[in-house]
């Protein structure tokens, strides 16, 4: 076995792990002790094959799918050595950067016996899976002191068992000098009693203490929750360098049954996450975005959840039995929650576990006591989940039931992308939404590649999603050629969440009558079809849904739709920017086109907070004055027709809660309105319309902020009084004359565009009491030049008053270029030598 990409990242792989002459030399580079194996040479008489030789293993992953996996990468996959190297991780073959093969622990078969007697046994090199025992002082406490990862060895004569020893010998002994306990939550798991000199002797054993999770990280914010608390001692916590002992960090005694840290650190680095406290009373684990590469080598038999989203991890961990070889264990058997969310199992060193369901597997492989592997990585998950969260992890296509026939009491289901990797057909053809059990709730799978919906078979447990009569939110979005329609199950009174954004689904059936309904969300869908169910009806499709507050269709095919009647008392948002709507009604079932939003339109919805109209498609008749009278909740009305719907605004009068008014890009015509009527207006849009007379007086409106009035037909100017807010005013290409009013009550004024237009004077003072304008626009009208000498002056006062600079002050294009005085041009070139930008003729 040769390795074809001699690559050097900090170990040079050719060297290192090669075909070479001695064999000696060849087992040291993977780390296997030479004289613990030869006993398998020269077994075939024993009855030894081949078999035994690859059935060397560590305790979890076996070895010889290490070696497999290595040869088949660097024969097939060139590339893939490349792709892995990194200070991060490990090459495949788990070949690790300044490293060798790992293999600490080494569990392999050997013959026992000669001749026809002889049995092939399994056997381990390992050092002990208890992380620590007491000292064997008499009596031994459960305060004694403790040796961490001590090796236990009796001289001859001795035993060491569970329960009641027997047999004598001398005195059981440690490799190391018991320490003093660091914290007061190291209890002792275990007792193990042992006959030590003829006596017999009990010794404490803390088995998982600590439990460590390596990660990579600066911050850490991590929770662990326990059944109980032993003796009322919370639990402590230790974050310790790999590489520095010495640099480390002790949270004593955190929390009670919940126990927090926050870890905050100048850099990056390895560190080891050590939570100290019997892992048998953990109940919940949630350490996210530590880079955590696996789980520790412990059982945690109490886990009910385990949240290790955004970390490093690339082997799935196994959580039950199954799975496993025989004789093995879960790591959480009573699991019911788990997040895994964005950890890259798609890098998993074996090929056959970098997809959730290997479509290519045959059955072949086996563990070592003949034991076969199943093709899915859900069969590492108790059976008896309740809400699986696994976006982002797995690449490829899976059969439409593996969910459904694993967890027949799932509650979440959450597979979307999130940012990831994502579940996508592996060949041309229809990739069905997953089925999953009927008890499921939520159900999301957001963008992934899923095409069809599929149907199930609720005799065997499977539901498609229109069999789902218990769901609550519903998820559909970016799976961008998914079509065809969803059915709401008639059975379905709980429904709450609809988004369908970003596919070809059309609206779903089912919909009118669902009092349960919040929100709806279609964003970017490509054949969604029309509000109302029929061209010639007034069957809205959400009728009756009174308990919906959003009806987002943004950029959504509604196929030139009408307005419905909207029979929705809680509505708020009603989003149909971008949208093909047209607008117009009914009169019964008669289409009417009197007026683009007749007046019956939301006298339904009262609590109507956003409206966003936007359409090429809209009508050109009217807006029903009265169209929104009776909605007084209204904040935010978005109406854009791109110069097609035109006549009278309709009355705000009765909106005293209007905040933005975005009317942009009409033909509307007649005057603007002076909003006296709606004290919480912010946000003004009037621009590029039809208006004509003057600019009415706005005064008296103390968030005003920003006022859009370019872009019309507009022909005088009124007063702007007590506008503290206002900083943004627009009154460009119009057609205003006459003076330039008194700004001296919009202290915050900022830009201010009047260009194009017919000014011929102007008021002194208006614009020396502008101390925080950064932008004043006057160019292409008709100021005089005793006009423009004033505003210098008036410019060039204000500045004196508040000195700053950053102005700009364009003046070019009034009157035929009147001549300034001299004066005006001393204080051009001082406000210039400040930083201001003035431009004139």
């Amino acid at each position: 076995m040769s390795i074809k990409n001699p690559k050097l990242f900090g170990l040079n792989v050719l060297s290192s792990f090669a075909d070479v002459e001695n064999k000696n030399i060849s087992l040291q580079n993977i780390n296997l002790p030479p004289l613990d194996l030869e006993v398998i040479l020269g077994s075939s008489d024993a009855g030894a094959t081949r078999n035994d030789w690859i059935s060397f293993s560590r305790l979890v992953d076996p070895l010889y799918k290490t070696l497999d996996r290595l040869f088949r990468d660097s024969n097939t996959f060139s590339g893939l050595l490349n792709e892995r190297a990194g200070t991060d991780g490990s090459l495949f073959g788990n070949l690790k950067i300044n490293g060798s093969l790992s293999g600490n622990a080494i569990r392999y078969r050997y013959v026992d016996g000669t001749g026809g007697s002889a049995t092939i046994k399994i056997a381990d090199i390992s050092t002990s899976r208890t992380s620590a025992w007491s000292s064997a002082a008499s009596p031994v406490l459960s305060t004694s002191p403790i040796s961490y990862g001590a090796r236990l060895g009796i001289r001859s004569g001795g035993a060491l068992k569970f329960g009641t020893a027997t047999g004598t010998g001398p005195r059981l002994q440690t490799s190391i000098v018991p320490q003093a306990k660091e914290f007061p939550s190291e209890f002792p798991t275990h007792k193990i009693q042992t006959s030590i000199g003829g006596q017999t002797v009990t010794l404490y054993a803390m088995k998982g203490i600590p439990v460590v999770f390596k990660g990579f990280f600066r911050k850490l914010n991590a929770t662990i929750k326990l059944t109980d608390l032993i003796s009322d001692t919370p639990a402590s916590w230790k974050i310790i360098e790999t590489g520095n002992a010495n640099r480390y960090s002790s949270f004593k005694n955190q929390g009670n049954t919940t126990s927090t840290i926050r870890y905050r650190s100048s850099v990056s680095r390895e560190r080891f996450i050590q939570f100290y406290y019997n892992p048998d009373k953990i109940r919940e684990i949630t350490i996210t975005s530590a880079n955590i590469r696996s789980l520790p080598a412990v059982k945690f038999q109490s886990a009910t959840k385990i949240d290790l989203s955004y970390n490093g991890l690339r082997e799935f961990p196994i959580l039950t039995t199954n799975n496993t070889p025989s004789g093995t264990t879960g790591a959480a058997e009573n699991l019911n929650i788990l997040l895994l969310r964005r950890n890259p199992f798609y890098l998993s060193e074996f090929e056959n576990e970098r997809k959730l369901q290997n479509s290519t597997y045959d059955g072949s492989l086996t563990f070592n006591d003949g034991s076969v592997r199943t093709d899915t990585i859900l069969d590492k998950i108790p059976s008896t989940l309740t809400q699986l969260y696994l976006e982002g992890t797995f690449y490829g296509s899976i059969t439409q039931n593996i969910f459904a026939d694993r967890f027949p009491s799932l509650t979440v289901f959450h597979v979307g992308r999130g940012g990831g990797a994502y579940f996508h057909p592996d060949s041309a053809g229809n990739a069905a939404l997953p089925n999953v059990a009927s008890t499921v709730e939520t159900y999301s799978v957001t963008r992934n590649d899923f095409r069809s919906i599929g149907s199930g078979n609720t005799s065997e447990g499977q539901y498609s999603i229109n069999q789902l009569e218990n769901l609550i939110s519903l998820s559909l979005s970016s799976n961008y050629y998914l079509g065809g329609v969803i059915t709401i199950s008639s059975n379905n009174n709980v429904i709450k969440d609809i988004n369908i954004s970003g596919t070809g689904l059309q609206f779903p059936a089912g919909l009118a009558g669902k009092n349960s309904l919040v929100t709806f969300t279609a964003t970017y869908t490509r054949n969604l079809g029309k509000l109302i169910d029929k061209e010639n009806s007034i069957d809205y499709r959400f009728d009756g849904c009174g308990a919906l507050t959003k009806l987002g269709l943004y950029r959504a095919s509604l196929s030139a739709s009408r307005f419905p009647v909207f029979t929705n008392p809680s509505l708020e948002t009603l989003d149909l920017r971008y949208t093909n709507i047209r607008g117009g009604g009914y009169n019964g079932n008669t289409p009417v086109d009197s007026y683009v939003i007749p007046k019956e339109t939301f006298q339904f919805t009262p609590e109507l907070r956003n409206i966003y109209i936007d359409s090429r498609s809209l009508l050109t008749s009217n807006i029903h004055p009265d169209a929104l009278a009776n909605i007084t909740a209204l904040s935010y009305f978005w109406y854009r027709s791109y110069g097609r719907t035109g006549g009278l605004l309709p009355s705000f009068g009765g909106n005293p809660n209007l905040s933005v008014l975005r009317l942009f890009s009409n033909a509307f015509t007649g005057s603007l309105p002076n909003l006296a009527a709606n004290q919480n207006i912010r946000y003004v849009e009037f621009n590029n319309n039809k208006f004509t007379n003057a600019i009415p007086t706005y005064r008296n409106l103390s968030k005003l902020a920003n006022l859009y009035l370019q872009d019309n037909q507009l022909t005088g100017i009124g007063k702007f009084e007590n506008l503290p807010a206002l900083r943004y005013l627009y009154v460009h290409n119009n057609q205003i004359s006459g003076q330039i009013p008194d700004f001296s009550e919009c202290p915050r004024l900022y830009y201010l565009i009047m260009s194009d237009n017919n000014f011929t004077g102007y008021k002194t003072g208006s614009f020396k009491e502008l101390y925080r304008i950064r932008y004043i626009d006057l160019s292409n009208n008709n100021l005089s030049a005793q006009a423009l000498d004033q505003i210098l002056q008036d410019l060039y006062d204000s500045w004196v008053s508040v000195n700053r600079g950053r102005v700009t002050v364009n003046l070019r294009g009034n009157g035929g270029a009147p001549r300034i005085s001299n004066d005006a041009r001393d204080n051009i070139d001082l406000l210039r030598e400040q930083g201001w930008n003035i431009t004139h003729d």
